[in-house]
């Protein structure tokens, strides 16, 4: 693995990181766009990382934590980067990350669309919940 650099996100990085979302084929909603995701930053700025190779942003991953259990939202890495560890590498920090603030329990969501990811989590101790259904509303459908 080529040496990576892990750091905090910073509000210059959207544009390059809205681009690598949308190479890693995320779905992305206006839950994504700059003003929403700077909001998080308020709260808990060191739950969003950034995986550099040689200044390249290759990786990112989004966490928050809602003073009960955390979440981690849109692992991605650029396609031409996967399968080298860099999404690992961020996924770690972030769960010490969680450790260190004292998190019991932390839960992410994968879409029907890309549920052959959930091996890769299971392999990172991960586990299906079948005891839950998922069910959200929008409150807003603004552009």
């Amino acid at each position: 693995m080529k040496r990576v650099n892990i750091r905090t996100y910073r509000t210059s990085d959207y544009e390059a990181v809205k681009n690598l979302w949308e190479a890693a084929g995320l779905y992305l909603s206006l839950s994504d766009t700059r003003e929403e995701l700077h909001k998080m930053l308020d709260k808990h700025p060191e739950l969003f990382l950034i995986a550099e190779v040689n200044d390249v942003l290759v990786g990112t991953v989004l966490g928050s934590f809602d003073g009960r259990r955390g979440y981690v939202h849109h692992l991605a890495v650029l396609p031409e980067f996967q399968n080298r560890g860099f999404g690992s590498a961020l996924l770690k920090v972030l769960e010490d990350t969680y450790r260190r603030m004292g998190v019991v329990k932390i839960h992410l969501f994968i879409e029907t669309v890309n549920a052959e990811v959930e091996s890769y989590y299971q392999k990172k101790g991960w586990h299906r919940r079948d005891d839950l259904i998922m069910m959200s509303k929008t409150l807003r459908t603004d552009s």
